[in-house]
């Protein structure tokens, strides 16, 4: 009993002698441990565990423009092409419904070579999914996880380096694309609305690709940067508003990318890098109404989920077969509370709080 009591001691007298951003770290580092232990053992909550509370929940008295799991409301105002200038970088809205925004050089050359470099070295294991283990959608394709807290070191401390990287790509990520009530819980380590999962790097070798899919899981929002410069992200239902009236993107059974596609000359956006439009146009499934060029560091955000919590199917994307080695990474968020069951009471609660601000 006298030694849980010392350590206990121990530990208050080093928090106090240490700087607060060295606090907030070790605050931080441990809500990503303790989700870490949620993660491996298969053991996140998919509910809510508020409290009952007396709050009005049919959205009369939400503000509509309320969502937590959506653009902030700097971006969320932009109108299609137009531009901002937000945390030092140029962010400009892609589509309106759905979502899809473009950040320049949100990465920079020197960071993605440690990204690229790190995840070599720590070895990358053939892409699959949960859906198909056999990789059915997925071909050419590996990955890593490159956690953003890592206290791992080399002798060349690539690790420490990588580490640093991950945490900075996260933060720019969150910094420009989540909401601010998102921000705010996220700053304060409260994994029980949001949290940032570990820095993903995929490769896909020559005619890698990954079929249409939406990445659900709760990840309520994405931002994909392109390491090499290499595009071929295609999103069929991206850029389409007066087409998708009529459809119900939140049930399975009625949304059909196939079938979309046979009823227009063209339809979707297309990212295309280095490697050019053509390497794509020539197939004859693939007809975009917008094209879409970027440049190595840049990166594109999108939204998975309905304000209600739901899915949002017109957030079906593919990686196209690839011309050349294409390298990425992937900053996702996360939202049991929002996107699960009981996620109308958790935003109710939100939006009290961010009222009484």
């Amino acid at each position: 009993m006298m030694w849980k009591y010392l350590t206990s001691f121990a530990a208050k007298v080093i928090l106090v002698a240490m700087p607060h951003s060295l606090v907030s770290l070790a605050f931080s580092r441990a809500a990503h441990t303790t989700r870490h232990q949620m993660h491996n053992n298969n053991n996140l909550k998919r509910f809510s565990t508020l409290d009952p509370i007396a709050v009005d929940t049919s959205g009369e008295t939400l503000a509509s423009s309320f969502n937590p799991i959506g653009p902030p409301d700097s971006l969320s105002n932009l109108s299609v092409g137009q531009s901002i200038r937000s945390h030092g970088k140029n962010i400009t809205r892609l589509s309106k419904t759905p979502d899809i925004y473009l950040v320049k050089d949100l990465i920079p050359a020197e960071d993605r070579q440690t990204l690229m470099y790190t995840a070599q070295s720590q070895g990358m294991k053939v892409a699959g999914t949960r859906q198909s283990e056999e990789n059915t959608i997925r071909k050419n394709s590996y990955l890593t996880w490159i956690d953003p807290f890592s206290i791992m070191t080399t002798d060349e401390d690539d690790w420490r380096d990588a580490s640093s990287v991950a945490r900075d790509t996260i933060f720019k990520s969150r910094s420009c694309f989540a909401h601010t009530v998102m921000n705010d819980r996220m700053n304060n380590a409260d994994m029980g609305v949001c949290f940032a999962e570990d820095l993903q790097v995929a490769k896909y070798d020559k005619d890698g690709r990954f079929d249409y899919h939406h990445d659900g899981y709760s990840r309520y929002l994405t931002v994909l940067s392109y390491l090499n410069g290499v595009g071929g992200t295609f999103f069929p239902f991206g850029g389409m508003s007066d087409e998708l009236e009529g459809i119900d993107f939140t049930n399975e059974d009625e949304v059909s990318v196939l079938s979309f596609k046979r009823k227009l000359d063209k339809c979707g956006i297309l990212i295309v890098g280095e490697e050019g439009s053509n390497a794509y146009l020539q197939s004859a499934f693939v007809k975009p109404k917008q094209v879409v060029q970027i440049e190595a560091g840049d990166a594109i955000a999108f939204y998975n989920y309905m304000p209600g919590g739901e899915k949002d199917l017109r957030l079906l994307h593919c990686s196209l077969p690839v011309p050349t080695e294409k390298w990425i990474a992937t900053s996702w968020f996360r939202s049991d509370a929002l996107t699960g069951p009981f996620a109308a009471l958790k935003k109710a609660e939100l939006w009290q709080s961010y009222e009484s601000r």
